[in-house]
């Protein structure tokens, strides 16, 4: 038999080299997956980050868009609107029909038949 002799202390050093690779792969992956959280976490500070920016973007134009408001100031007698739909719900709520009120506040026919229905369903209530 002139074959191939393994001895114990052979296999024994082949298992602690094998062992160690895989000690080694495990590191490798272990750092990979640290690196990868990382860079999820940073992905996900520069995703707050930039929302962040956004919502100071839209506070500002907010607060512009209200400074803008406070310049028209609304001025209305009595607090009654002076549109022509708010006078049509006065004369609606006269009594006066569609056609007089359409003529009255200078809207179109089927608006004033619109509105008188509206009032008059809401009186009935």
């Amino acid at each position: 038999m002139n074959g191939i002799v393994i001895t114990w202390p052979q296999i024994a050093v082949v298992g602690l080299i094998v062992l160690g690779i895989y000690v080694a792969e495990l590191l490798v992956f272990l750092r990979k997956s640290r690196r990868g959280k990382r860079s999820g976490q940073q992905l996900l500070e520069a995703e707050q980050d930039s929302l962040r920016d956004e919502i100071a973007v839209l506070r500002r134009e907010v607060a512009a868009l209200r400074t803008r408001l406070e310049e028209f100031p609304i001025d209305l007698p009595d607090g009654e609107p002076e549109s022509a739909y708010g006078q049509a719900m006065k004369l609606a709520q006269q009594g006066m029909d569609s056609a007089a009120v359409a003529a009255g506040c200078g809207i179109s026919r089927g608006e004033a038949e619109l509105i008188v229905a509206l009032y008059r369903a809401s009186q009935q209530r």
